[in-house]
C-alpha cells in the first residue's frame, strides 16, 4: 500500500487551535524534519497500526500569541487505490 500525508503535499490546510491560548497555530513542518534521522532526540515519528502499516505523520503547530509548540498526528491518505 502506498501512502502519503495530506499536509506535507500541500493537500489540505491545517486549521487547529492552540491548546493553551485557543489561537490559530501556523505549521511548521514535519517533526523529522528538526530530528533528522541521526538525532539522539528522536521520537517515534509515526503511528503503527495493529497490521503495521503507518497511519500518521507527525508535524510541529507553533503558537505565535503564546509562544508554544505541539505535536500534530496526521493521518495518510491510502493512494494504492485499494478499498
Amino acid at each position: 500500500m502506498s501512502y502519503i500525508c495530506p499536509l506535507c503535499n500541500g493537500l489540505v490546510v491545517p486549521e487547529q487551535a492552540c491548546p493553551h491560548c485557543l489561537q490559530g497555530l501556523s505549521e511548521c513542518g514535519k517533526l523529522d524534519d528538526y530530528t533528522g534521522p541521526y538525532s539522539p532526540y528522536s521520537l517515534q515519528t509515526s503511528m503503527v497500526e495493529e497490521d503495521g502499516n503507518e497511519n500518521g505523520c507527525m508535524h510541529m503547530l507553533y503558537c505565535h500569541h503564546c509562544h508554544t509548540s505541539t505535536l500534530w498526528s496526521v493521518a495518510q491518505w491510502d493512494m494504492s487505490g485499494n478499498q
